[in-house]
């Protein structure tokens, strides 16, 4: 029961008039299209996890018989060793694959350190130029006084799957902007953050995203990307490494406007 309640004038004389409003029905209803939106996700996610275990069950199937058929005929035969080479390189696709989902699930172990966030992406964008291409142009603009955050040194390296997207979304031709700041204070989900944390943030002028897909960009395996272009885990091991490092994700992006991802992470605190 949802009530209202106003103040009004009746004959001369100040009233409160209250509105009775059953909305039980339309609270059933948006829980059943939460419910809906959750199965839909794990769906998602039960069936990207089964397309690539199956390609290493493949890939191993395949392999292994191969292998079984070159003991068989010549046990010296050098090619075995290559093939065992290639089968022990798709088991680390496999830890890969299992250290992604549990940056999602936050589950990932962390060690965090102090580190220079403008240094860090320096070095990332210098070694990312060639990879975007030259048809992409890297603008920096970096907080000199920012100081040090507070985070894993290994993970910091998945913010380097937004710049790939960015680069996806304008189609491999534009200007990618990487800018670092302190939080403000107007940004209200996250001003509990203010003085805690610093703001990294990455802004493509591509494409963009309409509400319903920026609705569900962290879900582990969703992706707009045809087949083969993407596995669908990049953001949502963004998400796990900036929610289990204490800090904050936003993506703000509208449809042909272009996308911004706003990272926040803690800063080193002063003893």
């Amino acid at each position: 029961m949802a009530v209202w309640v106003v103040e009004v004038n009746w004959d001369g004389t100040p009233a409160l008039l209250a509105s009775l409003r059953n909305v039980s029905s339309q609270r059933a209803q948006e829980e059943r299209r939460r419910q809906s939106q959750k199965l839909g996700a794990i769906g998602r996610l039960a069936a990207g996890i089964v397309h690539d275990i199956n390609n290493l069950i493949a890939a191993f199937d395949s392999g292994l018989r191969l292998l079984q058929k070159q003991l068989a005929e010549n046990p010296g035969d050098p090619k075995s060793a290559i093939l065992i080479d290639e089968l022990l390189k798709r088991t680390q696709n496999g830890g890969a694959l299992t250290q992604q989902l549990l940056a999602f699930s936050r589950r990932q172990s962390l060690t965090p350190e102090g580190i220079d966030l403008n240094g860090r992406i320096e070095q990332l964008s210098m070694l990312l130029e060639r990879t975007l291409g030259s048809a992409i142009k890297i603008e920096r603009n970096l907080d000199a006084a920012l100081g040090p955050v507070l985070v894993d040194p290994t993970s910091s390296m998945s913010p380097c799957s937004i710049w790939m997207n960015a680069k996806d979304a304008m189609a491999g031709v534009g200007t990618l902007t990487i800018e670092t700041s302190d939080v403000p204070d107007d940004i209200d989900d996250v001003h509990s953050l203010a003085g805690s944390c610093v703001r990294m943030t990455v802004r493509d002028a591509g494409c963009g995203m309409n509400k319903e897909i920026l609705a569900q960009v962290f879900e582990p395996f969703f992706t707009t990307k045809p087949d083969g272009r993407g596995t669908g885990l990049g953001l949502s091991q963004v998400y796990g490494f900036v929610q289990q490092s204490g800090g904050h994700i936003r993506i703000e992006s509208e449809a042909g406007e272009g996308t911004s991802v706003h990272l926040f992470l803690p800063r080193v605190q002063k003893q």
